[in-house]
């Protein structure tokens, strides 16, 4: 039987953000998987060989004048040839950012962004800021959740420069209603959503590891941003707004990088046309209590604004 471990959530301004937690035994061993690519064997092919014929007898040949070479003048206007020295291109283009409606009051961002290869970089909404990488060739693509009516996203980008962004009407908000979590993605916290109430681990409860999609009909769905190396995780509850029988759940493993320490994170809400925040504090047990998982109620989202 796991320690059961009382929780306590400071400087919040939700009503109903503060509640007790307790400790339940998680396991989520990860899987590996090895992609091997076969090697490419080049073949050389003989060429094919004639047959010599007999010598013919010796000739005298003809005295034949010999003409006199020219060198070919040179093109002025052409010039020399250019060099291949195998150099990149000094320079390439300048990023973009796109930006187009999507399902479920989202908004589909595209990067691109070929002088950053492989970068880690942030879209900055709403006073979010949600780490992606970008490919080897400085592109990324994806549905961003809103949370303005003219929704304005900005990308940012390693080294400064100008920052491009992108405005775009969202007229479906109110339709939805959400919450977003931005933690220390190192803390490992899974944002909950259980619709309709439903228990754990059952087709109801929805989180990054069952994310679902914007199309679903089943209830809400969970968008997560934490790509590898990012400092910062932030994970998105989405709803249809006339949903108001569900619960949702911090849950944060106990492990010897959180144990005995304060997690501390921001919870947004959208709720309708508007929003609020709020700083969120999460105090871990001390190291040696066992191991497990804090579970932390967070507030959900008034009747009043599910109803319109």
């Amino acid at each position: 039987m796991k320690p059961i471990h009382k929780i306590a959530m400071v400087c919040t301004t939700f009503v109903l953000a503060a509640a007790t937690g307790h400790v339940m035994q998680t396991a989520a061993p990860e899987g590996m998987r090895a992609e091997l690519s076969q090697p490419v064997t080049a073949a050389v092919m003989p060429g094919a060989r004639g047959h010599l014929a007999a010598p013919a007898p010796a000739l005298s040949p003809p005295r034949l004048a010999v003409p006199t070479m020219r060198r070919p003048a040179m093109e002025p206007a052409l010039g020399p040839l250019p060099q291949d020295t195998g150099a990149a291109p000094t320079g390439c283009a300048a990023p973009q950012l796109q930006a187009e409606l999507a399902a479920g009051a989202s908004v589909r961002l595209t990067v691109l962004a070929p002088c950053h290869p492989g970068a880690l970089t942030e879209i900055r909404h709403a006073g979010l800021r949600l780490p992606i990488r970008l490919s080897d060739q400085g592109g990324w693509s994806g549905p961003v959740p809103a949370f303005a009516e003219q929704a304005v996203f900005q990308l940012g980008l390693p080294g400064g420069g100008t920052a491009p962004q992108v405005a775009l009407a969202v007229p479906t908000l109110p339709t939805v209603q959400r919450i977003a979590v931005s933690l220390a993605s190192e803390s490992g916290a899974q944002l909950h959503g259980y619709d309709y109430r439903a228990a754990p681990g059952s087709i109801g409860d929805v989180s990054a590891a069952t994310p679902r999609v914007a199309e679903t009909r089943l209830g809400g769905w969970v968008s997560s941003f934490n790509p590898p190396g990012a400092a910062q995780a932030v994970q998105i509850y989405s709803a249809p707004a006339a949903m108001s029988d569900l619960r949702l759940v911090l849950e944060a493993p106990v492990t010897p990088e959180s144990c005995g320490k304060d997690l501390q994170g921001t919870v947004l809400r959208q709720l309708g046309k508007a929003t609020d925040q709020a700083q969120l504090s999460l105090a871990m047990p001390d190291c040696g209590d066992g191991d497990g998982a804090v579970m932390m109620p967070l507030p959900g989202f008034p009747l009043a604004v599910a109803a319109n």
